[in-house]
């Protein structure tokens, strides 16, 4: 069995316009499991009000979409959003319902999931 994941990604490709990171840690938590949590804070000072909010979900989601489109297929990406209760979004599992409000930071988790195949 043979396995080689040649995409890698670097802080920038989670970058969202109008937003800053403001903590970002990776972790392998196993052969399978590599998970990025970032912490996405307002460009300015202040709080994401509810549009922005949305705004945010929605370029996270894209994102984890964009990557899961880059990946082989065993791969799977999700995202954990810490704030609202660990709900989760799958790749290209289509839309979730999530109650958009003020929030004063993002966190999130990317999980990146190895499926091997025997």
């Amino acid at each position: 069995m043979k396995n080689v994941i040649n995409k890698s990604f670097e802080i920038k490709d989670y970058a969202i316009k109008d937003s800053q990171i403001n903590g970002f840690w990776m972790t392998l938590l196993d052969k399978e499991t590599l998970t990025t949590e970032i912490i996405y804070s307002p460009d300015k000072d202040g709080t994401f009000d509810a549009g922005e909010t949305k705004r945010m979900i929605q370029e996270i989601t894209k994102k984890c979409d964009n990557f899961s489109s880059l990946l082989p297929e065993n791969i799977t990406c999700e995202v954990i959003f810490k704030d609202l209760d660990d709900l989760t979004y799958i790749a290209d599992e289509g839309n979730f319902e999530v109650e958009y409000r003020e929030m004063d930071e993002i966190r999130v988790v990317y999980r990146f999931h190895v499926q091997y195949h025997i």
